[in-house]
């Protein structure tokens, strides 16, 4: 039996959010700690107005088109903070009752951690580039050439192309925004970590299901055949108590969540979009801004493809138990036995699917769809070009 604990970097994430005071450690907040809350809120918000502002008051269409994309983006980010602040408690207790738990078998234990060592690989790349990629925008591109200004022309109360000082404010202020941002987005790792521990407890549920017969003569007692068959039903039976029980979990994060995918799904297409659109027709006075509308094109995509994924995986996962199941030594059985594996299997024929907002299942076929509409309105664009 092997025990299975939350991973020690989502550990660190969440002890990152309680350093800087988006969570608090007791029971309730203190004022303190509620005064840090409105900060975030407030400021945040500050910033995404500020974008929209932008957006609408800025005469050049590509840099619009280019406000629009990241105030969809900030958006998202905002309903990620709102989460964060009010729903601290049901994250800790999804994380506490999905991420932890017990795996029987050996070789069930190092494929998790082989698959874990994989999307954690993946949540270093997508940090540091985010990280780089928000430094290049704030700190290196103002000042890169002989003209001092922001790169991202957000509406700003003071004028910033006149005054030096003002600059420096504004940069600030820009600076202090996108590290926010960066921090708030990293939340989505552990939407991501929820997501494949669901879609990899299926799959350590249907190993568990192909080798029940095994399992039950591993036991470390010798047993006669007719005990055997009385300890392979008890295993029938926690598996059926399982898989009720995960199927449940996956339900919770589909309600949770379900806002939030909803939200992505409504503006990853307009922003992956938008992007693509600075990119084809070259918006950016140098190399290094076309590297921004670069890794914001992959943001919005690693965002969309790690959801649709992992809800792929579930589906996929889940789908499969029937086939483990019946691939156990069922038929061996005694008869009351072989029955309530053949209704269980009659019910595991129906995979587990994550819809959004009732109409789009959590697939990777949503995906493409979603890839597709962005590249029909990008021909739109491109018309008007």
């Amino acid at each position: 039996m092997h025990s299975i604990q939350i991973h020690k970097v989502i550990g660190l994430i969440i002890s990152a959010f309680y350093l800087i005071g988006v969570w608090h450690r007791g029971d309730k907040p203190t004022v303190k700690e509620i005064r840090m809350k409105l900060f975030y809120c407030i400021y945040y918000l500050l910033f995404l107005l500020s974008s929209v502002v932008g957006a609408i008051t800025n005469e050049r269409k590509d840099e619009s088109i280019f406000l629009t994309e990241l105030s969809m983006g900030l958006t998202v980010v905002a309903v990620n903070l709102w989460l964060l602040i009010c729903k601290q408690s049901e994250i800790l207790n999804l994380l506490n009752r999905i991420c932890v738990f017990s795996i029987r078998n050996e070789d069930d234990h190092l494929n998790y951690n082989a698959k874990l060592r994989g999307f954690i690989k993946f949540v270093f790349i997508f940090v540091i580039a985010t990280t780089v990629a928000g430094s290049l925008t704030t700190v290196v591109l103002p000042f890169l050439g002989s003209e001092k200004t922001l790169f991202i022309k957000i509406a700003f109360p003071l004028d910033y192309e006149s005054s030096v000082t003002t600059l420096w404010i504004a940069t600030a202020f820009l600076v202090t925004e996108i590290v926010f941002t960066i921090t708030f987005a990293i939340f989505s790792v552990i939407i991501w970590y929820l997501l494949m521990v669901c879609a990899l407890r299926y799959k350590v549920l249907g190993s568990e299901l192909k080798n029940l017969r095994r399992i039950s003569e591993n036991k470390n007692v010798k047993m006669t055949e007719t005990q055997q068959e009385i300890t392979l039903f008890e295993d029938l039976k926690t598996s059926i108590k399982a898989h009720l029980h995960l199927r449940e979990l996956v339900n919770d994060v589909e309600l949770f969540f379900s806002d939030l995918f909803f939200i992505q799904f409504g503006t990853s297409g307009l922003s992956i979009c938008g992007s693509i659109y600075c990119l084809a027709f070259d918006v950016g006075d140098n190399l290094l801004e076309r590297f921004v509308h670069l890794f914001v094109a992959f943001y919005f995509i690693s965002q969309l493809f790690m959801i649709t994924y992992f809800g792929n995986e579930i589906m996929l996962s889940s789908n499969r138990l029937s086939y483990c199941l019946y691939e156990s030594d069922w038929y061996n059985q005694p008869q009351s036995t072989k029955k309530c594996i053949i209704i269980f299997g009659e019910y595991l024929q129906q995979p587990q699917t994550l819809v959004i907002g009732k109409l789009y299942p959590l697939t990777l076929e949503t995906f493409t769809r979603i890839l597709n509409s962005a590249y029909s309105m990008f021909n739109i664009l491109k018309s008007f070009q």
